[in-house]
């Protein structure tokens, strides 16, 4: 599969879309130290994604699209670029109109919204909540669990910067810290739930309902004219909340992980210069087998790493008694990259692989 045989109607599908929303996520990058970038569209263009890919040497791709329109990953597959849908998101929205003062069941509450000086105790909240929450990040097995935690702990300090368009409140029950909702009201319209949490030895007391009930009546008073709220699909508790305070599903989301990993390498990359002779072969066709003899020759004969597993994203085609430049790298200690480049910086071919052992 190649570029240039992507048809026509779907390459103009969703160029305008990855152009203005594809971009470097600067935050996730230097957490999880890889050049990640994000987008949000409303479909696939399998073609012009990998180009961006190749453009901005991207490590990890995450893209959101519309569940509805999940049968496009299949172009993703026909690129044969290494992708995983990471998880799927229940998005419920909630009309303030008419919209009546919510009474709290559990009336020994207290709301106490966080600032600078409460980033400790958030910290704490956050890790009690979410340390072992299941999203996106955590299936991705290039991302360490423990930075995805940290990245719940910075998102969440970020709503208490004494900033009235961003607040986290931080629940009290008598002397104990139990809780947080945070919320963006930066939309002049829009209440959006950010993150919540109840710690686990207090949750079935009603906590997360009075939660969103207060920060339902906080909206109203300031205007809102409705509040959108978001979590996983297998999230069926904090749902079934939502809908008994009146919230409807409004759409579904997958997150799709590519995992390109074109910059990232734990061992010194290196490149070598290499021609393809006609000569060599039965015909001037340049197949996998023999990018398969190269890797062999420059990593299992010359290095001792024994190789297995070649995964190809043929891209464009590879002529014989042309240069081209090999760039090697290593993603992780048992994975490779090859990356085939041309006289015009041109990538050609990526072959991912596994490395078996280092042969002492």
């Amino acid at each position: 599969m190649t570029l240039t045989s992507i048809s026509n109607k779907e390459k103009t599908t969703s160029d305008q879309a990855l152009q203005e929303e594809l971009s470097f996520a600067a935050k996730d990058s230097q957490r999880f130290g890889l050049t990640i970038y994000r987008a949000k569209l409303q479909g696939l263009n399998a073609g012009e994604i990998l180009q961006q890919i190749l453009d901005n040497a991207i490590d990890t791709a995450i893209i959101r699209i519309p569940t509805t329109k999940l049968s496009e990953v299949q172009r993703l597959e026909r690129l044969a670029m290494p992708n995983q849908i990471t998880d799927t998101l229940a998005y419920y929205h909630l009309s303030l109109e008419n919209h009546v003062p919510l009474e709290l069941e559990n009336n020994d509450l207290q709301f106490i919204v966080a600032t600078p000086e409460h980033h400790p105790i958030i910290n704490i909240l956050v890790r009690e909540t979410f340390g072992d929450y299941v999203n996106h990040y955590r299936i991705n097995p290039f991302f360490d669990n423990e930075h995805v935690t940290e990245g719940y702990q910075d998102w969440v300090r970020s709503y208490a910067e004494n900033d009235d368009t961003r607040l986290c409140w931080l629940v009290k029950l008598n002397d104990e810290f139990v809780g947080f909702i945070s919320f963006n009201f930066e939309k002049e319209e829009k209440g959006k739930g950010i993150l919540y949490g109840v710690k686990p030895m207090h949750r079935g007391k009603g906590i997360f309902r009075d939660m969103m009930k207060y920060a339902i009546n906080y909206s109203n008073s300031i205007g809102r004219k409705y509040i959108r709220v978001t979590t996983q699909i297998e999230n069926t508790t904090v749902q079934k909340v939502w809908t008994d305070l009146g919230f409807r599903l409004h759409h579904l989301e997958n997150t799709i992980h590519i995992n390109a990993m074109l910059k990232k390498s734990v061992f010194d990359r290196f490149e070598v210069t290499t021609s393809f002779e006609c000569s060599d072969y039965e015909t001037d066709k340049i197949s996998n087998k023999h990018i398969i003899k190269i890797i062999n020759k420059y990593l299992d004969f010359e290095r001792n790493m024994n190789t297995r597993n070649h995964h190809f994203v043929n891209i464009k085609r590879l002529n014989p008694q042309e240069n081209y430049r090999l760039q090697f790298s290593f993603p992780t200690g048992n994975r490779g990259l090859l990356r085939v480049f041309d006289k015009n910086e041109v990538t050609h071919m990526l072959v991912y692989f596994n490395l078996r052992h280092f042969i002492a």
